[in-house]
């Protein structure tokens, strides 16, 4: 009997010690499970900011006008490119660039590019732009301010010559676009002819040079015109070396404008570009001299401003030696153009601009 209980006393306490055993092994497993899933999250913790790094995405500021942000080059891609005041392609136009021209872009979004011109930013539409490297000249991002006084401007003196482009007889001889140019080009045309009432460029052009003189001569100017007659014979190249003979301060070519586009209306200036090989040094000058003609017109009629076309393929130009401008006073190609163009009210209407605009570049 004593026996019985001492194996049952055994058979419990072997039953206890396997029974604390479990329980530690049970334990330890938790704790081991606990561990594991907090190495688990600090490792995925990890991986996420590992992630996150990884595919990181640039920095993309939008301003308040909506463009994205940047600061690289863009060239344009087009024969003539409008750049324009304001993102619009009913904004007037400050300049028309030629294919290739770098410029700095600020910004885009998703019709135009915002680009920086004189210190200013301008807007042309993307599809005229292409992204571009960097030029090997810097760019040179300073503002001309052509409305500012300076002592120069108030010492011009108030002497223009006007030209009455073209003439009655063409004059068919070549001769060099420029000094030094191996570049010819015919001497002079007769222009074109208005498509509703015939009206012949050559005859228009001298009947404006005639109004603008009389008009100048009132507000004190001395003027001289390369031609009082539409029958002479003087090439492009000769009435630049008049105006420079002259002793006058500025060089103004009345034109009309043509286009096989009859839709087409409005006002352009023209002017040698910066980097011209024949006279850069009077680009500034003819720049504000150009701005301030489209200016006078635009605030004296409804005319569109097409803006200034920067060209070195322009005899008359090119030969200068003052500060030149072309004004190109309408489209004989549009039928209610060359209408308007042909009436006293609007020939009165476009005298008063170009003088006005005139009066603005001897005044800044």
């Amino acid at each position: 009997m004593k026996i019985k209980r001492i194996l049952i006393y055994a058979l419990f306490v072997i039953l206890l010690l396997f029974c604390v055993g479990c329980g530690k092994k049970d334990n330890k497993t938790a704790v081991t499970d606990e561990t594991s899933e907090s190495v688990r999250q600090d490792v995925h913790i990890d991986n996420m900011q590992v992630d996150s790094e990884t595919n990181e995405s640039p920095d993309i500021t939008v301003d308040e006008a909506g463009f994205t942000v940047t600061d690289d080059y863009v060239k344009t891609s087009g024969m003539t490119v409008n750049v324009r005041v304001s993102p619009s392609t009913d904004a007037t136009i400050y300049q028309m660039l030629e294919d290739g021209v770098v410029l700095k872009r600020t910004g885009y979004n998703d019709q135009w590019t915002r680009v920086k011109i004189d210190g200013t930013d301008f807007y042309i539409h993307s599809d005229y732009v292409v992204e571009t490297e960097p030029p090997e000249e810097p760019i040179v991002d300073e503002k001309i301010d052509i409305a500012s006084p300076s002592d120069a401007a108030s010492e011009k003196v108030k002497r223009v010559v006007i030209d009455p482009g073209n003439q009655a007889n063409p004059n068919a001889a070549q001769e060099q676009i420029g000094p030094g140019s191996e570049e010819t080009k015919q001497g002079i045309s007769s222009g074109k002819v208005g498509v509703a009432y015939g009206t012949k460029e050559y005859e228009l052009n001298l009947v404006y040079a005639n109004l603008l003189k009389a008009e100048l001569e009132k507000r004190g100017y001395e003027v001289i015109l390369t031609r009082d007659s539409n029958n002479v014979d003087l090439t492009n190249k000769q009435r630049a070396e008049f105006a420079n003979q002259s002793g006058a301060t500025v060089f103004i070519r009345i034109q009309m404008n043509y286009s096989s586009n009859d839709d087409l209306t409005g006002v352009m200036a023209l002017c040698m570009s910066e980097a011209s090989q024949y006279n850069a040094e009077l680009y500034t000058e003819s720049y504000a001299l150009s701005t301030r003609l489209l200016q006078g017109i635009t605030e004296s009629t409804n005319a569109i401003n097409h803006g200034i076309y920067e060209t070195n393929e322009m005899t008359c130009i090119n030969w200068s030696e003052i500060p030149v401008a072309v004004i190109k006073l309408g489209f004989l190609s549009n039928a209610g153009e060359e209408a308007n163009l042909v009436s006293d009210e609007y020939k009165n209407k476009l005298v008063q601009g170009i003088a006005n605009g005139i009066d603005y570049y001897f005044e800044q």
